[in-house]
Order: structure tokens, then sequence, then C-alpha cells
């Protein structure tokens, strides 16, 4: 075998990142095939002007590219029919013989293998500026459709200048033309620096499954050689020739790879860049001997690294809009914090594999108990209250009229009780008082005392034992659990930047209910100043369920354990989240197999327990002095019983002093009509 060629360039993508990995591509042998004709379909007119133009020379060339794509068959060997195989072929305009010569090896090519779909497509020229943007776009918007409907794709892209080239890569990433599992074989005739320049500074040649073939002739002889870019490998990032073909030696392999080689099985140690803010527990910075990030997330990306055998490099970033800019910018190769999938988002990015259910809950300030000076009014229901008073009320006609009629056995009362007497004597006995005077002494009078007697006893043990309970143990009234709650209480909802996309979702929404909601969501600065805005105003704030349990337990819980906070019972809505990751990237496949691995073998919920874990451990040994003070200011001197204090004693307090004023007022009342007499 002929020596290896490597040639060394500083290749790194114009975007400035790295990518993880990709699985191998599996590719049919009739794709292959496919490729000798449309490559030599696709050869630019510098050919046409610098090599005779007879069948002879276009037999040879065509044999060159027949030659390769057997290879290429050879090496990975995958049965799609052909019926499932499509070739696009893109050329240059500035090569006018592109499409007779696609034609005529389109023939040749189906006198081989027959049932291929081939289309060509002449894209507009990258130097001319008279040709509007339009029609690139509905040239690239036809070929991704039909990719999308394919099994199997090749794109081949034909041309002569450089600056096509270029544009070229750039129209594909604007298109989203490409995916790892879309082959791309791009033909020309570039001088050396040219070509290394070329496939240094586009992220579609470098990173992308391609292969580059140049066409190295002389006015006697003609050659081609097959390069690649790999961007990780023990040297660093490398512009390598996999193979040559003349027309003695045919093709000729020159390194060890295929001609497709998987470029992202292994990073070789290199660092990826990648972007993050703190969102406990998934991330979080804070300095520790473990070192300055943590989180499950942080954990995962570690894991993964230690899997391709790559660093990470957090960039800096302000805001959330520019943690996933530097994605859609491939800057970063993923932003490491779970983001929820929503249509408007994936506009802008991909996602990876799915594999965390971020329940989104919302959390409001606990309500507060009533008014301790109504105490003596809750022990009894609205309806009891009413009862008792009608009963009051009607109770003293029956005394009054027994007690007149005198009636007991068939004799007559000579000593009626006083009216007045009667009804204080009815109400002092509601009260639990001495009888001031006596019922009427007959049969029927002491039957009618005996029941009441025995209603106001009832009547005041129970209502005794539920004062006690709510002074001792008060009661908070019922807490919004619900959307359906949420919604009815026309409360605001409060969320962080990143929230917009939630509001828009919640629009966009067939449900009245995510509607109203979407209505009422408030974006603040921060997610701490929602939860602030929280404890003092009458709103909820919006998050995922356990980033609002870590930061309750973190900020919002005092040293007896208790917190001004709470978590709704019912979460908002299950949404599925990932990583986001440009779009069409080429490590996507890699990341999500290792992604997959880990979720499936239980570690992503184990640290998930144990980041909280932590999380209250610290939370506790932050407060055991103030816990200290604060049961030392709340336990009584004589044990675990609790003492009733002022607090629960105003209902009592306010009540003797309305009768101290009722009192006054009706001694002075009486003063003034006895001066007056």
């Amino acid at each position: 075998m002929a020596a290896v060629t490597r040639l060394r360039c500083p290749v790194v993508p114009s975007s400035g990142s790295r990518p993880l990995s990709a699985t191998p591509l599996r590719v049919s042998p009739l794709i292959l095939v496919t490729l000798a004709m449309v490559v030599m379909a696709s050869l630019p007119c510098s050919l046409a002007t610098l090599l005779p133009r007879d069948e002879s020379m276009a037999k040879e060339v065509s044999a060159a590219v027949l030659d390769v794509m057997e290879a290429v068959e050879g090496s990975v060997g995958v049965a799609v029919g052909a019926a499932e195989h499509t070739v696009i072929t893109l050329t240059d305009p500035a090569a006018p013989d592109l499409l007779a010569t696609a034609t005529h090896l389109t023939r040749q090519s189906r006198a081989r293998k027959a049932g291929r779909t081939h289309v060509v497509l002449p894209l507009p020229n990258a130097t001319t500026r008279n040709i509007s943007q339009a029609n690139s776009s509905t040239v690239l918007t036809l070929a991704r459709r039909m990719r999308l409907l394919s099994r199997a794709v090749t794109v081949v892209v034909a041309a002569e200048s450089g600056a096509f080239l270029s544009g070229f890569a750039q129209w594909a990433l604007d298109h989203r033309l490409l995916v790892w599992g879309t082959r791309l074989l791009v033909v020309t005739s570039l001088s050396l620096s040219d070509l290394l320049l070329l496939m240094r500074t586009h992220w579609t040649f470098s990173m992308m499954n391609m292969l580059l073939m140049n066409v190295e002739h002389t006015s006697t002889s003609l050659s081609c050689g097959l390069y690649t870019h790999l961007p990780y490998t023990p040297r660093g990032p490398l512009v390598v020739r996999l193979a040559s073909w003349t027309p003695a030696r045919r093709l000729v392999p020159t390194h060890a790879a295929p001609l497709f080689p998987d470029k992202f099985t292994n990073f070789y140690g290199a660092q990826v860049n990648i972007t993050a803010l703190p969102f406990p527990p998934y991330w979080d910075e804070r300095e520790s001997a473990a070192g300055r990030y943590h989180g499950t997330d942080y954990l995962m990306i570690n894991a993964i690294g230690l899997a391709l055998n790559f660093t990470v490099t957090v960039l800096p970033s302000a805001t959330w809009s520019d943690v996933t800019d530097r994605v859609k910018e491939r800057v970063s190769f993923v932003a490491t914090v779970i983001y929820a999938v929503f249509p408007q988002r994936l506009e802008h990015y991909d996602y990876s594999y799915m594999f965390e259910y971020a329940f989104h809950a919302f959390c409001m300030a606990r309500p507060e108990l009533k008014p301790r000076w109504q105490s003596l009014y809750y022990p009894l229901h609205d309806y009891v209250w009413a009862l008792v008073l009608a009963v009051l009320l009607l109770m003293p006609f029956p005394f009054i009229l027994i007690s007149r009629a005198g009636t007991d056995e068939g004799r007559s009362s000579t000593t009626p009780t006083a009216t007045g007497q009667l009804i204080l004597t009815v109400a002092g006995s509601l009260l639990g008082q001495e009888l001031a005077s006596k019922f009427s002494p007959g049969v029927s009078g002491r039957l009618l005392a005996g029941a009441w007697l025995l209603f106001a006893f009832v009547l005041a043990s129970a209502y005794r034992g539920n004062l006690t309970a709510s002074l001792t143990a008060p009661k908070y009234p019922p807490r919004v659990e619900t959307l359906e709650q949420l919604v009815d209480s026309e409360a605001l909802v409060t969320m962080p930047p990143y929230g917009a996309q939630f509001r828009d979702f919640f629009k966009e929404s067939e449900s009245s209910d995510f509607k109203t909601l979407g209505e009422r969501v408030k974006i603040v600065p921060t997610a701490t100043e929602g939860l602030l805005q929280a404890t003092s105003y009458r709103q909820a704030h919006m998050e995922a369920r356990r980033y609002l349990e870590l930061e309750i337990a973190r900020r919002f819980t005092r040293p007896d354990g208790s917190s001004s906070l709470y978590v709704a019972r019912e979460s908002v809505f299950p949404g599925l989240s990932a990583w986001p990751v440009p779009h069409d990237a080429p490590y996507k496949p890699a990341l999500d197999r290792v992604i997959m691995a880990i979720k499936e073998g239980g570690l992503y919920e184990k640290w998930s327990r144990d980041v909280l874990s932590e999380a209250r451990q610290e939370s506790l040994q932050e407060q055991p002095k103030d816990q200290s003070r604060y049961e030392a200011a709340e336990a009584p001197s004589g044990g675990d019983v609790r003492a009733l204090t002022l607090t629960h004693m105003q209902g009592p307090l306010l009540l003797l002093l309305l009768g101290l004023a009722a009192a006054t007022l009706a001694f002075l009342l009486e003063s003034m009509g006895k001066h007056c007499y």
C-alpha cells in the first residue's frame, strides 16, 4: 500500500465548535454504483476545457468514479433497494456541460443498476449578485423534501469555483439539506491551498459526512485525489488524503480509514464547548472541593465525556438567550441544561435524546391563618351558629306558655315566672350558668327543661373541644393545587425570561385553561425574584418541579422546617425535556446513544436523588444556630406541652372589652334616664 499522505492544517469549524460523535452509516451497494453516474454528471466545466472531449476520456473519468463507488460498496455493505435510494446532483450553472454530462452518465448507470431515483438540480451561481436568494431557497427546499421522503440519499455537488462551494456550504446549513446519514460528495478541481481553505472554514465540509474528489489532471494524464476532514485525531484536526486514482493503477487507498469515515467515535481528549446557566438541581455553579460545577446534567455530560474521550469548556453566558444562541451559531455544541420541547423552539435548534420529564409546576405562598380574634367563631360552622341563634330565640316562648298556663296534672299555677327572668334563665343555661329561677314545676315544663339542658350541654362540650383544637392546632385555609384552581384564582403567574416561549405555547393551545394561563404569565428578570414576589403578593411562580423544591428548601425554609411557599400537588404539564443541539448536528447520534445508556441504566435518577439529598443536608447544616435559637424561644420551660399565648386568646379578650364597653354604655343610659325622671 502506498504511504499515508496527511495534509495537516489547523482545521477549526467556522463556528468555533467541535462535535461529539455519530453512528456508523451503512450504505447500500446500489447507492454506490449510482454515485458513479452522478459524480461524472457533476464534473466541472474545467474538465471539459482541459481534457479532450471524446468518448474515451469520458469513459476514463467515469471509470475512476465507478471504482471509488465500488470500493465504498465493498467496505460498507447494506442492502438498500435501488428504488429506496435517491441521488440528488446539484450543479454549478457556470459549467455549461454539466447537465449534458449528467444525462449521459445517468443512462450509463441505469444500464448497470436500474430503479434508482436521479435528480439533477442547477443551483444559482453563488458569485452572481443578480440572482436572488429565493432561487437557491426553492432548489434546496425541494432537495430537502426529497431527502426526507427517501430512505437513503446521496447529495453530489459539482462545481469549478471555490466561491460557489462556499455559497453552497452556507445554503446547506440554512436550508437543512444534510444530516449525518446523508452522504455528501463534492467533485471539483481546486488547487491544494484552496482545497485546504475550503475544508477548514466551513462546517458543511469539515464536520458533515463529506468526501471531496479533486480532479488533478495534466495535459497528458488524469488523476483524482479523495480527501476528507477529520476534526479529531491524536494529532489534532487534519485534512487527510484517503485514496488516489489513476488510469493505470486504478483506485489506490492511502489511509486505513474508509472513504466515508466515522468522524466522532473518539475525540482523543479534545475540548468541547458547551453552554449552561445555573438551574439547580440540573446545573449549579458554586466552588467546593468537588469542583466548580454540580448537578445532574453536569454529571451526565462528564459521563458522556468519559465515554467519548473529551473534556468540556463552559462558555460564558449572561442570559438564557445567550445559551441557545451560541448553540444555533454552532459555537456551542450543546446546551447542557434541560429545555422543554416546544414546536417554536424546534425552528431554532434540535434536541438530544429526550431523557427527562420536567414536570412544570407552580408554587404560591401558604395561605395565611384567619385572624386570631375570630377564634371564638371558628369552632362552629356558619349554619350551626344560625341554627343556635334561631333555637335561642324560639325556646323562651314554650317556657313562657307553660309557665303562664300553670298546668300540672290539672292544677293551675298561682306563681307564674316573670317573662324577662325566664328569658335570662334560658340564655344563661346555654352558657353553663346557674339557673337564676326555676322552670315550671309541671311535668311538661320539666321535660322541656331537660331537653333544653341536654342540648346546651352537648353544644357547649362540642364548642369547647373544637375551640381548644383550633387554638392549639389551627387549620390552614384551602390551597390552590391544580391548574383549574389556579385559573379560577385569577392570580398572576411569574416566569423567568425563557418563560416567554412557554407563554406563547400556552396562548396557542386549544385548552381554555392554558389560554387563560398564557394571558396571565408575567416575565421577571430572575427566578429568585419571581419566588420573592410569590411570597409578598397573591401570585404564583412556575418552574420545573425539581427546581422549585430545591430552591424552596434552600432559600425559603425556616429553621423549624416549615416554608413560606408550597409547590402545588398537580403539575401544569409533563413536558418532555432534552438538551438543545444545533440543527442536524452530525454528533447527535453518538450523543443520544450515550444518553440513552445513562438513562436506561438508572444513573440519571440516582444523581437526581443524590443532589437533592445533598442540598437538604447543606440547608440543615447552614441553620443549626438559628434553629436552636428558634426552638429555645418557642419551646415552653415545663416540657413539650405548648402553652396558649395572648395571640391565641385575642378572641376572649376582645369579647370582654366589647362587653365592658356595652355595660358602660348601658350604665350611662340608665343614669341619664333616672336623672331625667
